[in-house]
């Protein structure tokens, strides 16, 4: 304490510039919206480097793992191209609406009241503004921002996200919101209580949305309840995705999606 004190002393002009050197550079850059921006990107830059390296260490120590997994999905992947074979109408249109661009997730929050997910693709890899991100068990998020390398996205698990759904029994829709609480459930508040619904029953992606197809599973009902005044199930579902273990994911490019939006303009 009594160093500590001294080195305060001897210094003090010198701590005391820089700490006025510090408040002047905070506000001149959160007073000016430009310089603002160019801020959070040259930050968001060089902290997705970081999370990446930390990434790519951990990804070393399980590797065995990994490459296990990735076994199995390409297995589900050739399985999933061979029965295209098939001469389904619906499937080539949803073929040929979508591609996908592969990343990992370098950074990734699930207990916050708003959570975040950095991934390891951006502009050059032809990333952009509002692609939706999903894994084989469901929904994942949607790109907020992106920079030459790396792009950040809305978690499912963020209270300002809403997927688009149906309940596969009754063909009802609505929208699958978080609840800020349990990262593994998420509720659903417009379907109508006339309604025939089951726990176990599946909710998935009703495609009325141009950021996610239609059919991609996301959840199972866990418990619900008539609304009396609303006339509206409160639905808890369980998510089949564990997100906090998820390392590689799709990101989801929508060919159709400016077409669509270029109709609703008129």
């Amino acid at each position: 304490m009594r160093n500590l004190l001294r080195f305060i002393k001897v210094y003090h002009f010198v701590l005391l510039f820089i700490l006025i050197e510090s408040l002047s550079l905070f506000f001149y850059i959160n007073n000016h919206s430009f310089q603002k921006s160019k801020f959070i990107s040259f930050i968001g830059e060089y902290s997705s480097s970081f999370y990446n390296s930390v990434n790519n260490m951990n990804e070393y120590f399980h590797l065995k793992a990994e490459n296990n997994n990735l076994i199995q999905e390409n297995s589900k992947l050739r399985s999933f191209l061979v029965g295209k074979g098939n001469d389904c109408e619906q499937d080539k249109k949803i073929e040929f609406e979508f591609n996908y661009i592969p990343a990992k997730v370098i950074y990734n929050s699930v207990f916050k009241s708003n959570n975040y997910i950095r991934l390891s693709k951006g502009k050059i890899d032809g990333v952009k503004k509002g692609m939706g991100i999903v894994v084989e068990n469901g929904v994942i998020g949607q790109v907020v921002s992106i920079s030459e390398n790396y792009s950040l996205a809305i978690s499912i698990l963020n209270q300002r996200s809403s997927v688009p759904i149906r309940h596969d029994k009754s063909n009802q829709n609505g929208n699958l919101i978080w609840n800020g609480k349990n990262y593994f459930e998420c509720e659903i508040n417009d379907i109508p209580n006339h309604a025939e619904i089951n726990i176990g029953d599946t909710i998935s992606t009703n495609g009325y949305s141009s950021v996610f197809p239609e059919g991609i599973n996301i959840a199972v009902i866990k418990s619900f309840k008539k609304g009396t005044e609303t006339g509206l199930y409160t639905i808890t579902t369980k998510l089949l995705n564990d997100m906090n273990t998820i390392k590689n994911v799709y990101i989801i490019n929508s060919l159709t999606k400016e077409e669509k939006l270029s109709i609703d303009k008129k």
